[in-house]
């Protein structure tokens, strides 16, 4: 085998590791326990606790199913259950690729950087309104970077993972359209709503065109990533890109 294969053959197999459950899990597993860690000793106070809105949903969602003692941890639950079921059915190895695991942080952080650029572009262009809530300026260093991983976990976990699954179903399953155009209805649809559902703040409480066009495209760069590379990458990169946009200077 040529130097060249041997490159081609360590390619082909991080593509595919990186994308199985076991190394999706043991790659989200720090971001999950760090956002559960924070949720009760950074991100709780005599008011409630902050957290971003797709985890409300889930948790409000599934109320009736959810024992009280779980609480807000129960769609960090989710996640690993489903990588795990996803991992006992497609009867893969239990022995994680760690190398795969150290590659994919870097391929995250290099994925976020188009879309820092984008914000940055966008930004410049055609100011956005409101581009951070008012009470993350009330939380300190690790609520800041707790409440991007929450985004990443729990924006992914509604707007791909769990949209993707049901428009791709209803798609191909029922109206008996091909994968393709599952794959391309899900990935515009989740934008749209992913657009919708981060709404204006500040004074005006308006949409504009910047904003619109920003969390569209967004919506379709974090679809494109889900698609090819997977659930574990996008969410990591949602979240590096959440914490460069609250750390970073205006």
């Amino acid at each position: 085998m040529t130097e060249q294969e041997d490159d081609i053959q360590i390619e082909e197999s991080y593509w595919l590791t990186s994308r199985r459950p076991l190394e999706m899990l043991v790659f989200l597993v720090p971001f999950i326990l760090l956002y559960e860690i924070c949720l009760v000793f950074v991100l709780r106070n005599d008011q409630g606790t902050i957290t971003n809105r797709a985890h409300e949903w889930l948790v409000r969602y599934f109320d009736f199913a959810i024992p009280e003692e779980v609480g807000l941890s129960f769609p960090s639950l989710v996640i690993v259950v489903v990588l795990l079921l996803w991992h006992v059915l497609g009867r893969h190895s239990w022995r994680p690729a760690w190398a795969t695991v150290g590659l994919m942080v870097i391929e995250s952080a290099l994925l976020a950087i188009p879309l820092v650029v984008l914000s940055r572009f966008v930004h410049e262009l055609l100011p956005m309104v409101g581009q951070a809530e008012p009470i993350l300026g009330s939380l300190g260093p690790m609520g800041l970077i707790a409440i991007s991983i929450g985004a990443g976990l729990y924006e992914e976990l509604l707007f791909r993972m769990l949209l993707f699954f049901l428009v791709h179903t209803f798609v191909v399953d029922l109206l008996r359209f091909s994968s393709l155009i599952g794959t391309v209805v899900a990935i515009v649809l989740s934008a749209v709503l992913f657009a919708l559902y981060h709404p204006p703040v500040g004074p005006e409480a308006t949409y504009t065109t910047a904003r619109a066009f920003f969390y569209i495209s967004a919506g379709l760069f974090f679809g494109v990533v889900y698609v090819f590379r997977g659930f574990g990458i996008v969410v990591a990169v949602h979240a590096f890109y959440d914490l460069v946009t609250l750390f970073a200077p205006d």
